[in-house]
Order: C-alpha cells, then structure tokens, then sequence
C-alpha cells in the first residue's frame, strides 16, 4: 500500500470515529438539556450553557493554532479527547451520586470546550498533511457533512434511547464514543509539516507567533475577507 492510500485510510477512520464520538456529545447534551429542564422547567441554564461553550472559543482560538503548530497534532488530538472525556465522566458521577448541580455543567462546560478549542485546528491541520491535494475538495466535503448529520441522527437516537436509559445511560454512550475515538487517535500515524525557512523566520513566542498569522491573514485580502465573512456569519 502507497503512502497516498494509507494516509487515505487514516482520514477516514480518523473521521468516522470522531463522528461518531460527535454524535455521542449530542446524544449526552440533549438528554442533559431534557433532564434540566424536567427538573426546572426553565430553559435559561441551557443559555448559559450555550453562554460557556461560545465563550473559550472566543477567548483562546488564536492561541490553540500556535499550539497545533508547536507540539505534535496526534497528541493535541489525544489530550483534548482525554480532557473532554474526563469532564463527562466527573458529570457522569455527579449525577449518579444524587449531587449534581447546575454550576457542576457549566463549569465541566467550559473546561470541555478550552480541550475543543485546541482539537479543532490539530484535527484540521492533520486533514492536510493526511489528504493528498487532488483529494481535498473530497476531504472538506465529508468534514462538512458531519456536523448536520449528527444533527440530524443524535436527536432521533436521544430520543428513542431516553425513556430506556435516562440522563445517565445518555452520558455513558458518550463515554464510549470517546473511547473508541481515542484508541483510534492512539493507533494511527499523521505526518508532521516540514518546517519551512519562513516558519523557522516566523518562529517566537506564543503571542509573536498569533500576531504573525494575525498579519499573514491580513496580507492575503481574499482569505482575510473569507474568514470576516465567516466570523459575521456565526
């Protein structure tokens, strides 16, 4: 098998299994939300929750890039899927102990979506070195389906699944889409980038280094004015 295929095969079972890890974060947030909102009948807390998973994007997203550029992207990968399981396993124990707490969600919220921040670029740039470039548009395309069809699936499933498990069978199935996404991220190979007489010039400390992508975004007009566009949007 060429380096082509293999590195093919990866991006593939490196995308299935996040998306099924994906769909296990909604299935477990519905059934959360359902359960809040028994107990309350008040939606306000899943606007707060909403409120902490924006809130580390906003504030850490320039930093997580550097970070994607500095150590290596599979280990990136394994920490934020540790540290996204271990906030859903101390959730997990706060409900079965009777003890759970509203501030218990908000606060396993945020920590959860620091560990997103920092996956989100790693996994990106590890598309790119996995996919070969007359494969990409391909690449992108599968990446952009698997947000809608987990919308799409994780209603259906938390709601067949919620009067037979309940809250905590719910975060249980998101325990081990982790898992599963973890030991796969723990078997396979990404290729590291070649480091480039412009990257060791661009090279500093952690701010430098935000500040000279910031200036690069800025120096190529149609990208700058796509990511604008984008940040509007959302």
């Amino acid at each position: 098998m060429n380096t082509a295929t293999h590195n093919m095969r990866t991006f593939y079972t490196l995308i299935i299994t996040q998306a099924f890890s994906l769909i296990g974060s909604k299935i477990s947030g519905l059934a959360i939300a359902i359960w809040i909102f028994n107990d309350t009948g008040n939606a306000t807390p899943l606007t707060l929750v909403s409120f902490f998973t924006v809130l580390p994007m906003v504030l850490a997203s320039s930093l997580s890039g550097v970070m994607a550029d500095r150590w290596d992207r599979r280990h990136v990968m394994i920490l934020a899927d540790a540290g996204q399981a271990v906030g859903t396993l101390i959730l997990l124990l706060s409900f079965t102990s009777g003890g759970f707490e509203l501030w218990h969600l908000y606060l396993i919220t945020m920590i959860q979506a620091v560990f997103g921040v920092f996956q989100g670029p790693a996994f990106m740039a590890s598309v790119t070195m996995l996919v070969p470039d007359d494969r990409r548009e391909v690449a992108n395309a599968i990446q952009q389906l698997t947000q809608p069809v987990s919308n799409i699936i994780a209603p259906i499933i938390t709601g067949l699944l919620y009067a037979v498990v309940g809250v905590e069978g719910a975060i249980t199935i998101d325990l081990m889409t982790f898992a599963v996404a973890m030991a796969v991220v723990f078997t396979v190979h990404i290729p590291r980038p070649e480091v480039t007489e412009a990257g060791k010039a661009q090279q500093g400390s952690i701010w430098y280094e935000s500040w000279t992508g910031l200036r690069w975004l800025r120096s190529h007009k149609t990208m700058f004015l796509v990511v604008m566009y984008v940040s509007v949007i959302n």
